[in-house]
């Protein structure tokens, strides 16, 4: 039964993306699991295709299509091929969404056009050891500094999907007390602090089996 549900401008990104996994995925990819890492500038190719930006806003620099059509074909483009894009799954998927419902105007300027060009990638850091990513039990706080300036983070996190190849890394912590409910707040950081080891992980930063 021939599906409905895309339309003939779905049908060519779909052409168009399936010719660029053959092309620029699918010959290097053993080589990528291998070193169990993605090369950072193929993330700059899939920012001028315009896979990062098709759900940013478009004066941001995106397409500003609110649908999900068009990561499913995504998804079954890559499943097609038997391949992934690496940890960069959690870019757009988890981290845009925190950043336009919660980043302020000056913020959104200065993060979201990188965003979409794949120059400033992002990450999530929830999961933390003999926690998971249940954020109702995070253990990691942060908390204002005496000046006001800025936030003291105290805490650990581990298995950042895309944390490698992260220029950003939207932090979970806890920002009050523990209470019945959770109050947790999401705060984006440089990944280029001495507090952070970044180790590639094949399992979870090229191949998606």
């Amino acid at each position: 039964m021939r599906r409905t549900v895309y339309t003939e401008d779905h049908e060519a990104f779909r052409d168009t993306l399936r010719s660029f996994i053959e092309a620029e995925v699918v010959p290097h990819y053993d080589e990528w699991y291998e070193a169990g890492i993605v090369p950072k500038d193929f993330y700059r190719k899939l920012g001028e295709l315009g896979v990062f930006g098709i759900e940013v806003p478009e004066e941001y620099g995106g397409a500003g299509i609110e649908s999900f059509k068009y990561q499913a074909v995504i998804s079954e483009e890559l499943a097609r091929a038997g391949v992934s894009f690496g940890g960069s799954s959690v870019h757009i998927a988890l981290c845009l969404p925190y950043l336009t419902g919660l980043a302020t105007d000056e913020q959104k300027k200065r993060w979201l056009p990188g965003m979409a060009a794949g120059e400033m990638m992002f990450a999530i850091a929830m999961t933390e050891p003999g926690t998971g990513s249940d954020l109702a039990g995070m253990k990691t706080t942060a908390k204002l500094s005496d000046d006001g300036t800025h936030y003291v983070l105290n805490g650990a996190k581990t298995f950042i999907t895309g944390g490698v190849n992260a220029d950003r890394v939207i932090v979970c912590a806890r920002t009050a007390p523990r209470r019945t409910t959770t109050a947790a707040s999401a705060s984006p950081c440089s990944w280029s602090t001495p507090l952070w080891t970044a180790t590639p992980w094949a399992a979870s930063s090229a191949r998606s089996d």
